[in-house]
């Protein structure tokens, strides 16, 4: 009788465990208003369709006179500027110059599959231009949020 006695309490306990850990997925599951996209929308782009591009002047026949390494956004996800590699050879003094986002005019090549990108400045403006440093906050905020998309992505 004392062997039924143990079995029996683990059956009766089998089904408690597992209410139990239902109500704690209930209690943990969350609800999710966001937008999702398939595709990309008219008009738009990706970012890496930018950085790693050349820039051309439109000043001196679309010439190319820097690389976009890098863009500055707000918080509001809106685009300021382009941060521009400009000068050196073969990525030997180079200095990134910011050129605001307003001062780009992004063309569709002839083929429609890329953006020409062009600047109304020459080389020498670029390079005459005084060097963009990232500051401090800004380098320790893009820590922080690259730390919680790490800990977001290792969380679902």
């Amino acid at each position: 009788m004392k062997m039924i006695k143990p079995a029996l309490l683990g059956t009766l306990m089998v089904p408690a465990f597992i209410l139990a850990a239902g109500t704690a997925n209930a209690e943990n599951t969350t609800t999710m208003d966001a937008t999702y996209l398939t595709s990309t929308p008219d008009g738009a782009f990706h970012a890496d369709s930018l950085t790693g591009n050349q820039v051309k002047s439109s000043v001196e026949d679309d010439e190319d006179i820097g690389t976009i390494n890098d863009l500055v956004i707000d918080e509001d996800g809106q685009i300021h500027a382009v941060v521009i590699s400009v000068g050196g050879f073969l990525g030997m003094g180079e200095k990134d110059v910011a050129v605001a986002w307003d001062s780009l005019e992004l063309v569709k090549d002839d083929d429609g599959d890329d953006y020409v990108i062009r600047v109304n400045a020459s080389q020498d403006a670029l390079e005459a231009a005084e060097e963009y440093e990232r500051n401090t906050e800004v380098r320790e905020r893009n820590a922080e949020m690259h730390e919680k998309n790490v800990e977001n992505q290792e969380n679902n």
